[in-house]
This record gives structure tokens, sequence and C-alpha cells, in this order.
């Protein structure tokens, strides 16, 4: 399933250093055009699944566990360089079907990325028959945060990098007076009945963020809704964890966002 991700001037659920990393490598994605498409992408991830099955056919194995890479923005059609989230749950839900498979490792290494599609995902894991653990060796946040919280279980390599960052953010840009520049004349007309028509956007132009914040609110609370029920017991409240705070896998460990620190290895021995 493929479309377009609108990724700038809209909400996100992603760290604000990961986001400027990742608007530089898109752009130099465009520049030097070397983007894969979706369809290369998502055969690149079943093929992976596929030299893992064959190898544990080879080994002599009934069943075996399978792991499934989750790096990058999320996104939620594939593009880029990334699988998207409507393609991850495809992927997930044929992986449920599969007597074969035990279990599903969610490898995730994101810093977070659009609220489309999200919560979808997360809804899909919590939801899956087959046994499931998150786990990151590098970054679990934002947006990855709450697709690792429909995981069962969640586990931190201990020189992984940040796990958290619960909340939302809009990256806003206006490129009028680039094009301005470039000799562009711009008109905006809207018909008379059409007052609420992109009333967000230009009251944002206007200065007036009050639309938007409460957008970005509502957004958000779903998301803490969302977090406190997926991790229900496991989860201490230190009054910061829920407003958008990062932390290290020993920290991560205190709060309740991740179960166990272990590596890759362990998180497979587990089924």
């Amino acid at each position: 399933m493929h479309g377009q991700n609108i990724f700038l001037n809209q909400p996100l659920a992603i760290d604000k250093n990961y986001l400027l990393s990742t608007i530089a490598n898109i752009i130099s994605g465009y520049q030097q055009k070397n983007f894969s498409s979706a369809e290369s992408i998502l055969q690149k991830a079943q093929s992976k699944i596929e030299m893992q099955a064959n190898s544990a056919v080879t080994s002599g194995a009934d069943v075996f566990p399978v792991v499934l890479d989750i790096n990058g923005p999320i996104i939620k059609y594939s593009s880029w360089y990334y699988l998207g989230t409507q393609d991850i749950i495809a992927i997930l839900r044929r992986l449920d079907r599969n007597s074969s498979v035990s279990g599903i490792v969610l490898n995730i290494d994101s810093g977070g990325g659009m609220v489309s599609g999200t919560a979808e995902l997360t809804h899909t894991i919590k939801n899956l028959s087959k046994p499931t653990i998150a786990y990151t060796g590098g970054y679990m946040c934002s947006a990855a945060m709450d697709i690792a919280s429909g995981a069962q279980f969640r586990m931190a390599n201990p020189f992984a990098d940040l796990i958290g960052s619960i909340g939302t953010m809009l990256s806003y840009q206006d490129f009028s007076k680039m094009f301005e520049k470039w000799g562009a004349t711009i008109y905006e007309i809207y018909a008379p009945q059409s007052t609420e028509k992109n009333k967000e956007f230009r009251d944002l132009q206007a200065g007036d963020s009050k639309a938007y914040e409460q957008r970005l609110k509502e957004m958000t609370a779903d998301f803490i809704s969302r977090m406190q029920e997926n991790l229900k017991e496991t989860l201490k409240d230190d009054e910061l964890v829920m407003k958008g705070k990062t932390y290290t896998p020993k920290q991560a460990l205190s709060v309740g966002l991740i179960n166990e620190i272990g590596t890759l290895d362990d998180a497979l021995a587990k089924f």
C-alpha cells in the first residue's frame, strides 16, 4: 500500500534533533536522486524475513522467531529509504498467520515521525496473536516509543541512544518569501462561504498558534492515554516521562519504558 507522506507542516511525534537530521537526509536524497522505490523498499524487508526463514529451516528448526527492522523516521507509506507503517502492518499480519513463526522482534532504531498511521500500527502490534518484543539498539523515541508500547515486552541494548520523547510537535515552514524572491506573486482568494478553510494555517501565518496548539493537545492526550494503557503497572511516572523527556537505557528501565536491558540475541532467546 503506497501513497504520499506529508512530513512538513504536519503534526509529528518526533524528537527535534532527530527531525533536523531526517530533513537533511531527505533533502540530500532529493538532490542526489538516489531514493528507493516503494516496491524495492518492501521487497528488501520481505527478503530479510525470507532469509531468516530459510536459515531456520536449514538448521532444522520447525518454528523460529522473526526480526522485523523499523529504522529511520516513522512514515505512513514506504518511501525515500524507509518502510512505511502501512506495509509494516501488512507484513505483521502475514507473520501472525504463519504457523512457523514463534514470535516477532521489532528491531527499532527511530527518533519518531508522522502521527498519521502510528496509532494504527501500535494497535495492530497489540492485537497480534504471536508474542512480540520491541527492541532497540539505537533510538526508540516519540512515534517509535508509541509503536514499541504495543509490544508485550520492551528491551534496549545497554549502549542504545535515547528512549522516550513522548509528545507531539509541529514543525512549520513558510516558503512564500522564498517564492517571492524567485519572482513569484502569490494570491490566495477564498469563497465567502469558506471562512473555516485552512483557518488553522492562516491563523498560524498571522502569529496565532492557538488552533494548532489545541490540535496538538488532543493528539498528545491520545498518545499519553495509549502509553498509560499499554505500559500499565510497569510505568513509574517521574512527572517528566509524559512531558517529552528522553532517557538512557538505564533511566528508561527505572521509569518503566522498557522491561529489560540486553542484546538482540537475548531478545531472540526469549522465544
